[in-house]
């Protein structure tokens, strides 16, 4: 999610300062996936949060299970086009680790690296960061399990 889009789409709508509380608790304590499930805010305020904010900054496009099937890879496309990719390892003592992409690309260049080979394009904003993570709570929480660990990359780190 944009959190300076919505800081601005609050502003000019004139939303009392709970309001971003009460959107940060749906959307990160309650995991919605779509605004019309936070009931607790206004009809005309959910209505124009559907319009002006998506609920995030990156959109799935392809994944992959690993043979063994404790590991999920999936690519996201983020909205200038760029790609990157995010892991979710199940393990067998019940955790779960999100290991997040934090560039698109990256500057060393590695020969064995596909990542490398593309090249180094930019940081990660914060949302988009965080709307992987979201991303794979959300998907978790459909089967009463949540994210235990977050990992970065090792993007640049030979």
């Amino acid at each position: 999610m944009d959190s300076t889009l919505l800081a601005q789409i609050l502003e000019q709508d004139n939303q009392p300062d709970y309001r971003r509380r009460q959107i940060e608790t749906d959307v990160f304590g309650h995991l919605i996936s779509d605004w019309a499930q936070a009931t607790d805010l206004p009809a005309a305020l959910r209505t124009k949060l559907t319009e002006c904010v998506p609920l995030s900054t990156i959109e799935a496009i392809d994944s992959g299970e690993s043979r063994r099937g404790d590991s999920t890879k999936v690519v996201f496309r983020l909205t200038d086009g760029e790609m990157i990719e995010s892991v979710l390892m199940r393990h067998n003592d019940g955790r779960n680790t999100i290991c997040v992409s934090s560039q698109a690309g990256c500057p060393m260049r590695c020969a064995f690296c596909a990542t490398g080979r593309s090249g180094f394009r930019r940081n990660l904003t914060v949302d988009e960061i965080v709307d992987q993570v979201l991303y794979f709570a959300r998907r978790l929480n459909r089967n009463d399990q949540r994210v235990s660990n977050v990992v970065f990359m090792g993007m640049g780190e030979p």
